[in-house]
């Protein structure tokens, strides 16, 4: 040991002979306090950037093509005809079938895994972000709402199935998101939801083209 200062919580060490072919060197260790405006850049980051919440549903429709679900899938601002939590859904602002059409949805009744229970009106205003006709997809957000969202963009595609394992053709739909935390739930029990929410609709539309 060449120094050792407890004031200044510092040693230094010489390296003498040894079979490594290293030349003699001095090393120093110290240690220093860590205070709150000290934290590195890393955890500092970290507690800025909050976790995102992310998941996809699919659901298979038998019989239904792909060009007969986009219709019912593409109209923005009739949902409530086949989403089993959405008692509402009217046109606030935007053209119809274009980006920046906005929706306002609500429910007297909050669905969790399909039971329902009685409490205060639950609702959101949505605006849709892109749609592409030919590649049968939209994506929108949600904006004001009193549901504990704060950040939500949810995609919507319906895709061509030829040759199902059940040896039909058909189509499906997949639903995915990226969010922040949804105040109330957690991302097991909201990627559920989102999941119960999307077989209910496609098999209500699935009917409602197979009746048709």
């Amino acid at each position: 040991m060449v120094m050792n200062d407890p004031v200044e919580r510092c040693r230094s060490y010489e390296m003498l002979e040894n079979n490594a072919k290293d030349k003699p060197c001095v090393a120093t260790i110290k240690g220093s306090p860590i205070f709150s405006g000290d934290i590195q850049h890393g955890a500092r980051l970290s507690e800025e950037t909050p976790i995102k919440w992310e998941g996809k549903s699919i659901v298979e429709l038998k019989g239904p093509t792909a060009d007969q679900i986009w219709p019912l899938l593409e109209d923005f601002c009739n949902i409530n005809k086949w989403f089993p939590s959405i008692d509402v859904c009217n046109h606030v602002d935007g053209e119809l079938g274009k980006p920046g059409l906005t929706r306002y949805c609500a429910s007297k009744t909050l669905s969790t895994y399909g039971s329902y229970d009685e409490a205060e009106v639950r609702w959101v205003k949505e605006r849709l972000l892109m749609i592409n006709p030919a590649e049968k997809c939209l994506s929108y957000e949600v904006l004001e709402n009193n549901s504990g969202f704060k950040s939500y963009v949810g995609t919507m595609k319906v895709l061509e199935i030829n040759g199902s394992d059940a040896g039909e053709n058909g189509c499906k739909i997949e639903w995915s998101f990226i969010a922040d935390p949804v105040e109330g739930w957690t991302l097991e029990d909201f990627s559920s939801f989102i999941n119960f929410c999307l077989q209910s609709m496609g098999k209500n539309m699935e009917q409602d083209v197979l009746s048709g």
